[in-house]
């Protein structure tokens, strides 16, 4: 792969705003830079919690620790529901 595509931005995740910054945390807490895409303030004013679409971008050079980190949180969401 060569450094220009190695380096490109990919979508690690897509949810909710709330979801979507807490995976961004997540992925701070591990070392890996992210932002946040599609956060529209027009989201915030209907449903602040519901308004979906967020992504989180990450470089792809960052994808594998990345999906873990993403994994982790769906597992931990997934065994919430459990309690």
């Amino acid at each position: 792969m060569n450094e220009m595509n190695h380096n490109a931005v990919v979508e690690i995740f897509s949810g909710t705003s709330w979801e979507a910054e807490m995976v961004r945390s997540l992925l701070s807490d591990a070392g890996i830079p992210s932002f946040i895409k599609n956060n529209v303030l027009g989201n915030y004013l209907i449903d602040p919690i519901m308004a979906s679409g967020v992504k989180v971008m990450i470089l792809e050079s960052d994808l594998e620790e990345a999906t873990r980190v993403v994994q982790w949180y769906y597992e931990r969401m997934r065994n919430r529901g459990d309690e």
